[in-house]
């Protein structure tokens, strides 16, 4: 097996509890068999479950139906798992989507997202990231998603979703977009939709939306790019329940829902313009009515529109010099204009949908917790100091492999796309895992062979001399033909074993997947991979001619750098804006491709995925035809083979998958080590061993032997049925501290809320003590070497809640409790009062609470705030009897005693 190009160590993904067969693959018994495998995914399928997990890799399969209760639980254990590792580690994570073309990796990925919300602490600012996601999903998925012959809602659209945290707060969300070829806008391909937004404007656009936006009396059969594509599957009900949605959703964006209306209605309305060349060779325009719409909507005037889709203007030796273009040069204007305007939009409200994410959470750990107590509060605090660096979720969904009628360059992209997605999964699980056996002079117990991609994917994408880097220097070249490239390919990558010419066509070649061979179309994929934009339409939506600053913005970059006078320059902009270039302006003589950019977009989310340890979610579709409920045994028994799940069950079950440095095995194990390892100070390597093999004796029961784990130079290699088994004693330990901890915690609440209640309760039983001041504790020796008189230590506070300070002060002297004082004002203030003003009280001390005295009233307590009496300097009257259990001793009995201060 010649595997290249490693990536990160292997992953220790989610794990469930032990189970039988049905929950893990690993745990297969008889035989080892793709028919095994098979068979044990269908008897899932039937019981509902479609989450199966292969060791600590998870296999969905997508049944076509609403999402059951177990599999939200599953995902629920996937996303605490990522989170519980993370807080372990300061190491990012990533969590990837792979599989075909209407598998449900969009699907099942939302459904994560959501979950990890729910994980998350909870916060002022998490409810508002979660309500901007929840939106711009919506709005994202109308923009993004069409019919295609595979998947009625397949998402044209890749994702990256960034979960920043600190601790286990989430402090930001980031979503990065990648968009294919906008082709399908302008030629949607044969028995496929255009975008869904399109057909949810025509159901949901009301009489009176149509009239302000010019749009009357028009279907998808009268708009040209509609007429092309198949009619879509949802009924007009749906469509218009949808559309709703997204005007709900935008304006929640703050995005004004009739800016946007108007550029859409604009791109429907540019398809309907031709031009076509009169007899006097001059360039006519057949929907003059539809342009002068289209000039309104986007606020420019017609004459101006015209004239920046029908001229161009080049460089020369003298200056800039503009010409007519051929009718086929307009029309390609034309259409280069309502992809960049789709495109932008839709980039534009990217950019908003980031903004609002990151403002929501932009001070996120200075904010308090809504429903945390003083506890949790700390804990999230401590967690936050303890990491001053953001740790990172990524969540990947990016395109899945499809195999049409017809496969053009938006097929060889996303094809290209998966080839590189299959070959990572075979680096991290494979390559990695017998590479460190092998460092480690551990025998991995694999022997098998598995596909290589590396050769498909250097064929497709080797920056040197690739087929995309061919078709990049043919789109810049002129008068190239889609025999000349057809031809040029056949001489260049003829003797690649994966590269094969489809004979009997003129502009067919075939290449071998990983999931078969397919067939690529070079007819218009010139066109498609163009990438260019004329400043002399740029320059109709300068701000000098542009009145609409929504269109005017989308153009802003590009606008800088015309003549001062708002004049075109002869330069070629871009169709698909890219942060990668140093400027959006090229020469003329250079234009650019798409597939250039779509190169540099991929290789930076491999290299975002190199540096996160990854989990793979593996997504298999149950049929071809979408049918709810349906198990396809062929159809699911070829994307098994394809996606090496057989091999991925064999090394996870029999081969040594995970390792673990012995200092990490040692203090991430001792735990449910018996006490006289605990206590065991020796070398990492011994305390290994010895820890394994208590284990052994510990799991005896559950058929482990000294056989599932080896010891190398340096780590500790564990098949995944040992680890999943100390895992999840570890758990139960962990459960059990957790308890005892709750316990404790609960407990010490619960007695300090006892002590609040009874010392806050207006009435209380008298408790029975004696009051006799307790004898003076023995002088401190240094205050008498300093000629200071002897201070007695603080008294402990008693079950009645006495305070421990136990005198007033008046004036320079001291006056020791108990006391005498007489009511200022009646108490209680509300209801029927028990004290009057002028009733002389009986005052045991001072109260916990801050403020307030202890007075005796008949067989009661009170406690009574201290501004409601005042001290009485003279012995009790007889309508106010000395209480009987006051001592004889007590001053209160004679002349008060003063100390001075």
């Amino acid at each position: 097996m010649a595997l290249k190009n490693a990536s990160s160590s292997t992953s220790t993904p989610p794990v469930g509890s032990i189970g039988t067969s049905s929950e893990d693959l690993i745990r297969l018994s008889g035989p080892l068999t793709q028919e095994a495998i098979i068979r044990q995914l269908h008897e899932n399928f039937m019981e509902g479950r479609c989450y199966t997990w292969i060791g600590p890799i998870l296999l969905c399969v997508n049944a076509f139906e609403n999402p059951s209760s177990s599999m939200m639980a599953t995902l629920q254990s996937v996303g605490e798992k990522v989170l519980e590792e993370l807080s372990q580690s300061r190491r990012s994570r990533s969590i990837i989507f792979s599989g075909m073309s209407g598998s449900g990796k969009s699907f099942t990925a939302d459904r994560l997202i959501v979950k990890m919300f729910s994980n998350s602490m909870k916060s002022d600012w998490l409810q508002d990231i979660r309500k901007y996601w929840q939106v711009s999903s919506v709005v994202l998925k109308a923009l993004g998603t069409a019919g295609t012959q595979a998947n009625k809602d397949a998402s044209r659209i890749g994702r990256l979703v960034e979960f920043h945290y600190q601790g286990m707060q989430i402090t930001r969300l980031k979503v990065n977009c990648y968009f294919l070829d906008q082709t399908r806008l302008v030629n949607p391909p044969q028995n496929e939709q255009n975008y869904h937004i399109f057909y949810q404007i025509l159901a949901g656009l009301t009489s009176e939306e149509r009239s302000k936006f010019h749009f009357h009396h028009v279907d998808s059969r009268s708009l040209h790019y509609l007429s092309q594509a198949a009619d879509p599957p949802d009924s007009p009900q749906q469509l218009q329940n949808h559309f709703e949605a997204w005007k709900s959703s935008l304006a929640q964006l703050g995005i004004p829902l009739h800016d946007v209306m108007k550029v859409l209605v604009a791109i429907l309305l540019l398809g309907n313009i031709l031009f076509y060349e009169a007899k006097n060779q001059e360039l006519s325009v057949q929907g003059i009515d539809e342009l002068k719409t289209i000039a309104g909507l986007l606020g420019v005037h017609h004459h101006v529109l015209q004239k920046g889709l029908t001229q161009r203007t080049y460089l020369s030796h003298h200056g800039a010099v503009k010409s007519n273009c051929s009718a086929a040069g307009a029309n390609s204007a034309r259409d280069a204009l309502a992809k960049s305007l789709y495109i932008r939009t839709s980039v534009a409200i990217m950019r908003r949908i980031n903004t609002l994410l990151k403002g929501a959470g932009a001070h996120s750990p200075q904010k308090p917790l809504r429903n945390g107590s003083r506890f949790s509060h700390q804990l999230s605090e401590s967690s936050q100091s303890s990491s001053q660096v953001e740790n990172v979720v990524s969540i990947l969904d990016l395109f899945g492999f499809e195999r049409n009628e017809s496969n053009s360059l938006e097929q060889l992209c996303i094809n290209w796309t998966s080839e590189k997605l299959q070959h990572f999964y075979m680096q991290t699980v494979f390559h990695d895992t017998l590479n460190n056996c092998k460092k480690e002079n551990v025998d991995p117990l694999f022997e098998k062979d598995v596909h290589d991609c590396f050769p498909c994917i250097e064929v497709i994408g080797n920056n040197n001399s690739g087929i995309l880097k061919e078709l990049n220097q043919e789109t810049v070249s002129p008068l190239v033909t889609s025999e000349d490239v057809r031809v040029r390919m056949r001489q260049k990558f003829g003797h690649y074993n994966c590269f094969t010419p489809c004979a009997g066509s003129s502009s067919l070649f075939a290449i071998k997947h990983y999931c078969g061979e397919v067939s690529y179309d070079t007819y218009n994929i010139l066109n498609a991979n163009a990438d260019s934009l004329a400043d002399d339409i740029v320059a109709v939506f300068s701000t000098k001619d542009c009145k609409f600053g929504f269109v005017a913005h989308l153009f802003a970059s590009e606008s800088k750098d015309l003549l001062s006078d708002g004049s075109p320059k002869g330069q070629m902009s871009r169709i698909t804006p890219s942060s990668l270039q140093h400027s959006s302006q090229m020469d003329s003589r250079q234009p650019s491709a798409f597939v250039q950019d779509f190169q540099a977009h991929l290789d930076d989310v491999l290299s975002v995925l190199k540096k996160t340890k990854p989990y793979f979610i593996r997504c298999i579709k149950s049929n071809s035809s979408q049918t709810p409920g349906h198990f396809d045994r062929e159809v699911v028994g070829q994307q098994i083979k394809d996606m090496a799940i057989f091999e991925t069950v064999d090394l996870i079950q029999g081969g040594y998958y995970h390792s673990m440095i012995y200092k990490e095995f040692v203090r991430r194990y001792q735990m449910i080590a018996p006490k006289a390892l605990t206590r065991l100070r020796s070398k990492w390597h011994e305390m290994t061993e010895d820890l394994l093999t208590a284990f052994a004796y510990i799991l005896q029961n559950e058929s482990i032997t000294e056989d599932m784990w080896a010891l190398g130079q340096t780590k500790v290699f564990l098949m995944d049925e040992l680890r999943q088994h100390l895992e999840k004693l570890r758990q139960q330990m962990r459960a059990r501290s957790a308890i005892k901890i709750q316990r404790f915690i609960r407990s010490n609440l619960f007695n300090r809320y006892q002590r609040a209640s009874i010392n806050s309760s207006p009435l209380t039983p008298r408790l029975e003590r004696d009051l006799s001041p307790s004898p003076p504790p023995p002088p401190i020796p240094d205050r008498q070497r300093n000629g200071l008189p002897p201070v007695a230590p603080v008294p402990i506070v008693s079950s009645v809640g006495v305070s421990s300070r136990n005198y007033t002060i008046v004036g320079n002297y001291k006056i020791a409790f108990p006391q005498w004082r007489v009511m200022k004002f009646k108490y209680p203030e509300n209801g029927q009062a028990s004290l009057y003003p002028g009733d002389q009280v009986f005052v045991l001390g001072r109260s916990q609470k801050r403020g307030y005295l202890i007075v005796e009233h008949g067989e009661f307590h009170l406690h009574i705030p201290h501004y409601f009496t005042e001290l009485r300097l003279a012995p009790p009257t007889s309508q106010s009897p000395i209480p009987q259990n006051i001592p004889p001793s007590s001053p209160l009995l004679h002349n008060p005693s003063y100390s001075q201060l």
